[in-house]
């Protein structure tokens, strides 16, 4: 009986320790205790009652583990004018910050809040570019509102929280990239006439034809119609390519047609001050070799501004197009891309990308430099054998 007695009291008080540390244990079997993590919103302000949706959104899909409001708590959560992303000590314990960068661009308030949680949870950022997957983040279209985390993810976290799953790694930092373009974010749209050409960028100007820059080299094949670069759309070859004698452009002719519609060309770019946006694969940081292509293209509106804030454009032939708010532009792998107007509704191409237009390697740090397709219409049209009308 004293024995019993010993062992019932040392239960207790290894249960309180436990507890303590946000294990919840059951009164029976041991293998069925589902673990009690504590999250802290108290400095989260306007944003408390959306990680509390984001909590129970997480408690409706696995088992082993359970997110309780409590303060203190094992997961504390703050708000700051960043990039939202999480801090992880441990499997279940760590802080995190809603930040306002990511709010202020239009992305889904509880899909944030929800997907840092998975952080704390053991799961790493998974950048598919699928609105489906909680943990692709912002790779995933701004207008992403799914907050609710994948089959596999939500096993992932049950195998972590069981002990079924090594999860000595998860302890870390993860920070949603800025989306880039540098500054930009993920495409909102589905271009029809984006064109993936293996390290660069281009535009389809006909159902045959696509347009880049002519520093890009000419790959065997494209990926027409897809703003993501390794799936959708179609491959085609290219069989050969034209490049302009005047400026950084290049025309590639298709072995077949494609169904996608084409951008067109309209007759004039536009004045200095006309909104415009810039669409492409380019690399996610911006120094130089910093980091690799995103699998779903981005996008920055921006604008075009005075031939002489770039250096060494040919203004008869190139568009001199804004950094936004100084920091924000293309870079590495969005040369040959399109940089497109509205005209009534609709995007129409104006632009491929070139270049830096201050002559520095690292990227938006000054505006860039893009040809001027309305301005070599006349030439693109006798190449191609015909564009479609023109806008204006």
């Amino acid at each position: 009986m004293i024995r019993r007695q010993l062992l019932r009291t040392a239960g207790a008080v290894l249960a309180a320790v436990l507890a303590a540390t946000g294990v919840q244990v059951a009164t029976g079997s041991p293998a069925s205790a589902a673990r009690t993590v504590y999250y802290d919103a108290s400095r989260a302000g306007e944003f408390r009652s959306t990680f509390d949706q984001a909590a129970q959104i997480w408690n409706g899909r696995v088992s082993n583990v359970r997110l309780v409001p409590r303060s203190p708590g094992n997961i504390t959560i703050y708000v700051d004018s960043g990039w939202p992303r999480a801090q992880v000590y441990s499997l279940g314990s760590g802080r995190i910050w809603m930040g306002m960068t990511a709010v202020n661009q239009g992305y889904n308030r509880t899909r944030i809040a929800t997907h840092e949680f998975g952080h704390i949870l053991g799961l790493p950022d998974r950048r598919t570019g699928l609105c489906s997957d909680l943990m692709s983040g912002s790779s995933a279209p701004v207008s992403c509102t799914n907050a609710n985390p994948s089959d596999a993810e939500a096993s992932r976290v049950n195998q972590l929280f069981a002990g079924s799953a090594a999860a000595a790694d998860v302890a870390g930092t993860y920070e949603e990239v800025t989306p880039f373009v540098v500054g930009g974010r993920p495409a909102t749209e589905n271009y029809p006439w984006m064109v993936y050409t293996s390290g660069c960028t281009g535009t389809l100007i006909k159902a045959n034809w696509v347009v880049t820059a002519k520093h890009c080299p000419t790959p065997s094949s494209v990926r027409v119609g897809s703003v993501n670069r390794t799936s959708g759309g179609t491959v085609v070859r290219v069989i050969r390519a034209v490049n302009n004698p005047t400026i950084d452009v290049k025309l590639m002719q298709l072995a077949s047609s494609v169904s996608y519609a084409p951008a067109s060309i309209p007759t004039t770019s536009g004045a200095v001050g006309t909104a415009t946006r810039i669409i492409g694969w380019g690399q996610t940081c911006a120094p130089r070799g910093c980091g690799s292509a995103p699998t779903v293209a981005h996008e920055l509106d921006t604008s075009i501004v005075s031939d002489t804030r770039c250096l060494g454009i040919n203004g008869r032939y190139e568009i001199c197009t804004n950094n936004t708010n100084g920091n924000s532009g293309a870079c590495y792998g969005d040369s040959g891309g399109p940089q497109v107007r509205r005209i009534n509704g609709v995007w129409h191409l104006i632009g491929a990308t070139s270049r830096a237009g201050n002559n520095n390697s690292t990227c938006a740090t000054g505006p860039s430099i893009y040809g001027d397709l309305p301005s070599i219409r006349t030439w693109i049209n006798s190449q191609v054998g015909g564009l479609p009308a023109a806008a204006v």
